[in-house]
């Protein structure tokens, strides 16, 4: 039985990371109160948007930590290190464009606005179809493997 390139433990903290943030980040949209979800005993808190936000930054913040532990555990293999194959370099790119439009938001609402009020609409239907676009990418790709051995 070949050794696993990563814990599994890491693997399962970036799936309870990233369905906590589809989760949250459909909280950020009413969609739990207009359709009665939020209602329904215990999940109340779907409908708050305070708690929703502070969640899907905590959890952005967890799925940062465990995507930079998998690129330092790669980087750190050296000259030695496996080669990304397609499918894991659609999840280098679907992943770095979300942290990217979800930084860029995070900043728009900070002291750092970056992109003009209009444009505000684009950046979340980007990060959106960022999120949908990985979740269509780990139904039909997901058990895919990211690293090949390299020759040599």
């Amino acid at each position: 039985m070949p050794k696993e390139r990563f814990p599994r433990w890491q693997k399962r903290l970036l799936l309870f990371a990233a369905l906590g943030l589809a989760l949250t980040g459909m909280g950020q949209m009413p969609i739990f109160s207009r359709y009665y979800i939020a209602d329904i005993p215990g999940l109340g808190w779907l409908g708050d948007y305070e708690i929703t936000a502070a969640l899907h930054l905590a959890l952005a913040v967890v799925l940062l930590f465990v995507l930079g532990m998998f690129v330092a555990g790669w980087l750190g293999k050296g000259e030695g290190r496996p080669r990304l194959t397609a499918a894991g370099w659609q999840r280098v790119v679907l992943y770095g464009a979300l942290a990217v439009t979800g930084l860029v938001r995070v900043l728009q609402n900070g002291a750092l606005p970056l992109v003009e009020p209009l444009a505000v609409r684009y950046l979340d239907w980007t990060h959106l179809g960022l999120a949908m676009g990985l979740l269509v990418f780990a139904v039909s790709q997901g058990r895919k493997e990211s690293l090949r051995r390299s020759r040599g």
